[in-house]
C-alpha cells in the first residue's frame, strides 16, 4: 500500500513538474510556448523561435517585436526557390483562430539585427511581442548557441 502511494505521488509530481517548469506566456487568447534565440556567432545576427497558439475565435497577427538586445528586429520567412533557401522580410505573421503557428528554423522566425551586446548561451533576453488585436505580450527568450547538440525536436 505504501509503495502504491509513493508511486502515485511520484507520478503526480512528474506530471505537474512539466507545468511548473514550462517556459510559456499567455495573455488573453494568445499563448507563447518556449521562446528561444539561436545564434551562430555571438555578435549576431540571431534568430528567434517559438510556438504561438491563438485559442481565440478571431484571427490575429504578430506585427512587431521589440527588444533591447538588438538595434532592430524583423519578421522573416524562409522560402525555397530553385533549391535555394532565402529569407524574406514579412510585415506580419498570420495567426489563424484556434490554431498554432510555429516559428522555427526553415519557416517563420524573428531576426535580431545589429546586436547591442554579444549573446551568451544560457542567458535570457526579454522582448515585447506586438499583436494587431491582442496588443503587447512581454516574454523571455532563452538564449542558445547553434550546434548539433542544441538541435531540439521539442521546439
Amino acid at each position: 500500500m505504501k509503495t502504491s502511494l509513493s508511486i502515485f505521488l511520484i507520478t503526480i509530481f512528474l506530471f505537474l513538474s512539466g507545468y511548473l517548469f514550462a517556459h510559456q506566456f499567455q495573455v488573453g487568447n494568445i499563448n507563447i510556448n518556449h521562446p528561444y534565440i539561436r545564434f551562430v556567432v555571438s555578435t549576431g545576427p540571431a534568430a528567434g523561435y517559438m510556438t504561438i497558439v491563438n485559442i481565440g475565435e478571431e484571427s490575429d497577427r504578430l506585427v512587431k517585436v521589440e527588444t533591447e538586445i538588438a538595434k532592430y528586429s524583423q519578421l522573416h520567412v524562409t522560402k525555397i526557390y530553385d533549391s535555394q533557401a532565402t529569407m524574406e522580410h514579412v510585415d506580419f505573421i498570420e495567426l489563424p483562430a484556434q490554431k498554432a503557428r510555429s516559428l522555427k528554423p526553415g519557416g517563420y522566425h524573428i531576426m535580431f539585427m545589429d546586436l547591442n551586446n554579444k549573446l551568451k548561451a544560457g542567458t535570457d533576453a526579454t522582448a515585447k511581442l506586438i499583436f494587431e488585436n491582442h496588443g503587447e505580450i512581454e516574454i523571455v527568450f532563452e538564449v542558445e548557441d547553434f550546434s548539433e547538440e542544441s538541435e531540439h525536436t521539442s521546439h
